[in-house]
């Protein structure tokens, strides 16, 4: 079953590898929850990495209300109807050039 429907019937722990006998649920959880916010089909619905920092390293409340399905998910009901998952998506680019720099040993 895909992680969402899992996250959507309240069974996050499933997705857990069954050979490990002991992890903190309640910590598991929270990061697979911060993946999904990472992985939202609108690319202005993602946190920024600063946000996520926060969101996995302090106690900070997650709004779930916010969370959509990821941006590839599909339902398997809808396999006549499958939308691409680039038509909800909306991309941003910069009219910046970008510059890469290289390092080179001494």
């Amino acid at each position: 079953m895909p992680a969402w429907q899992l996250y959507e019937n309240g069974k996050l722990l499933e997705l857990v590898d069954p050979e490990m006998v002991e992890f903190p649920e309640e910590e598991v959880v929270r990061y697979m929850k911060v993946a999904f916010f990472c992985t939202q089909a609108a690319a202005s619905r993602r946190p920024m990495m600063s946000q996520v920092v926060n969101m996995l390293s302090k106690n900070t409340r997650l709004n779930e209300k916010e969370l959509t399905a990821p941006g590839f998910f599909q339902d398997s009901g809808t396999s006549s109807q499958k939308k691409s998952s680039f038509e909800s998506t909306s991309y941003q680019f910069s009219s910046n050039p970008s510059s890469i720099t290289q390092l080179a040993p001494r």
